[in-house]
């Protein structure tokens, strides 16, 4: 069975699949309460728009209403052009309130990403409709593809940054740290005041602090891993080893530091991993490999 680049078609199963799973994570990364009451460190959008009104319950909830209503389009492929911009445009509005608190964190600024992406597709899709050029793919494949290119320059411009941050040094720093689980682990523990997992996590920080050269050999490879997350693009296998190796990398962090990044997780799976392919493919070449190995019936 031949194995299709992500420039060529996807079965309508596995669409079916990446379009419902992205839309649980979007509802997934967008708060539908809030216990903020004010914006003291305005940040991203809320520096350009006053977000204040989301502070009100109400307007917060119809804002909700009408993200789930857009969502429902989105499912069914009816008016993208109208409601791909809602569901971004709610979804960074949301996420900005809570990023202007004064602690600003990046967990869904990936799914974010995405959405622009589709966004883009979408209006790039009419702009060659309304010109009579070729369509080269469906919107949904364009889509897809798309949101597969951002996926993949987060890390790498993550990668890049680090780099070019750290003027080259950053793999050597990285042998440092144990000081940030120190961190995180006390963190962890004076927002909950819950010792569960503290002892742990202390531990893990001593031996890190202890053995900081391999330390750097695991940061190094995965720095190495979000430099070459570009090569996902080259089609199913790349997509496969290097998304899984990528989540590895995620789930060896989230151990390590207490940082989940849960949505990068999902969307890796959705979108670069996508098992929904790989299980009915593996499926597919079980049924055919039996059938050949089937006796014939004018066999002796």
């Amino acid at each position: 069975m031949k194995i299709p680049t992500p420039s060529a078609l996807h079965p309508f199963y596995e669409r079916l699949f990446i379009r419902l799973a992205f839309v649980w994570v979007v509802v997934l990364s967008t708060p539908s309460k809030l216990n903020v009451h004010s914006l003291p460190a305005p940040n991203g959008v809320a520096r350009l728009v006053d977000l204040n009104f989301l502070i009100n319950p109400k307007w917060l909830g119809v804002c909700y209403v009408v993200l789930l209503i857009a969502l429902g389009f989105y499912l069914a492929r009816v008016l993208l052009w109208l409601a791909l911009p809602i569901i971004l445009a709610i979804h960074v509005a949301v996420n900005a309130v809570v990023n202007s608190q004064g602690a600003i964190h990046h967990a869904p600024q990936i799914v974010s990403l995405v959405l622009l992406a589709q966004t883009a597709a979408c209006y790039y899709d009419w702009w060659l409709r309304r010109r009579g050029a070729a369509i080269e793919c469906e919107l949904e494949e364009r889509q897809i593809f798309w949101s597969q290119q951002a996926i993949a320059a987060t890390y790498f411009v993550a990668g890049l940054t680090k780099l070019i941050a750290s003027d080259g040094a950053w793999i050597f720093r990285a042998r440092f740290i144990g000081v940030q689980i120190f961190k995180t682990a006390y963190q962890a523990y004076y927002n909950t005041l819950n010792p569960a997992g503290l002892n742990e996590q202390l531990a893990l920080a001593q031996f890190a602090a202890a053995h900081g050269v391999l330390l750097a050999a695991i940061c190094a490879l995965g720095l190495g891993l979000e430099l070459l997350a570009p090569l996902i693009l080259l089609g199913r296998w790349w997509s496969l080893i290097l998304g899984l190796c990528l989540l590895a990398f995620h789930l060896s962090i989230a151990s390590l530091m207490q940082l989940a990044f849960l949505f990068h997780r999902l969307l890796l799976v959705i979108y670069i991993i996508s098992p929904i392919f790989w299980i009915v493919w593996g499926a597919g070449g079980l049924m055919t490999l039996r059938r050949r190995n089937r006796p014939s019936p004018t066999s002796p």
